[in-house]
């Protein structure tokens, strides 16, 4: 069995256990201090894969094989158990080392835990064409491909950028030939107020995504992929969170307007 030593390098954030089963790659040494939970019990909300919906999974666990079977000692297999559903059991394998843990197998992949929920979640921001290239950066991650996953996820960012480009060129000063020839931090300057203010003031973001494509090593790459993945989950969901905004103004400017053609009669 590896020691500790041979183990990838740690991760430097708290976490949990929903980031640890749901978000972790295998083979990725989490130290004893970075975790905020203990990983063998209690409870965690998750979006169900099988069933398309939120739901809360209780942790349960068990060693692989008996003690004296020395090569699978620290060896525990860990189920996620649906509470409404009871076939919907999430299989882990954890090695508990002396100083941390680490994932080295897990069913379903990381990769079909997270598809469901983009596709949930952010279909309708994204788009078909997009959505892919999120699945596509999710799955390169999880098999330990750094430099590919930021190329997918870059080309998400300039899509962003694109699309609030197309959508306001009519109210801006700035033809789209120029508008191509700017860089990506003047381009989300000139659109800054038709872009959601997470994403302006996380407009770095491009010049991380661009170093990982042509300088960063795999391992710099997967090291900085969740922040960067989360960033730009961030940037999506206050555009949800903004058109849900519209749509109860929308709504409300209606039924204002209903009731004052009522009073008039």
């Amino acid at each position: 069995m590896a020691n500790n030593e041979q183990v990838s390098q740690p991760q430097n954030s708290k976490i949990d256990r929903h980031k640890f089963y749901f978000e972790t790659p295998l083979y990725e040494f989490v130290k004893n201090e970075d975790l905020s939970h203990v990983l063998y019990s209690g409870e965690i909300d998750a979006y169900s894969a099988a069933y398309q919906t939120p739901t809360t999974y209780t942790v349960s666990w068990a060693d692989v094989a008996e003690s004296y079977y020395t090569e699978f000692r620290g060896f525990k297999r860990v189920a996620l158990k649906n509470k409404r559903k009871s076939d919907d059991i999430l299989i882990f394998f954890v090695i508990q080392y002396e100083l941390g843990y680490m994932k080295v197998g897990q069913l379903p992949s990381l990769a079909d835990l997270q598809y469901s929920e983009l596709t949930e979640k952010y279909s309708k921001q994204l788009g078909n064409e997009q959505l892919v290239l999120f699945k596509k950066a999710i799955g390169l991650a999880a098999h330990g491909i750094g430099a590919g996953s930021f190329v997918y996820l870059r080309k998400i960012f300039e899509a962003l950028i694109e699309g609030a480009y197309q959508q306001h060129k009519s109210t801006l000063s700035v033809p789209e030939e120029d508008f191509l020839k700017l860089r990506m931090t003047e381009k989300v300057d000139k659109l800054k107020d038709h872009l959601p203010s997470q994403l302006v003031a996380m407009k770095s973001v491009y010049g991380i995504l661009s170093s990982g494509v042509h300088e960063l090593t795999e391992e710099e790459c997967l090291l900085y992929f969740q922040p960067i993945k989360l960033s730009i989950e961030l940037i999506l969901d206050q555009k949800i969170d903004e058109d849900k905004k519209r749509e109860r103004d929308k709504k409300v400017k209606a039924e204002i307007v209903a009731i004052e053609a009522r009073l008039k009669k």
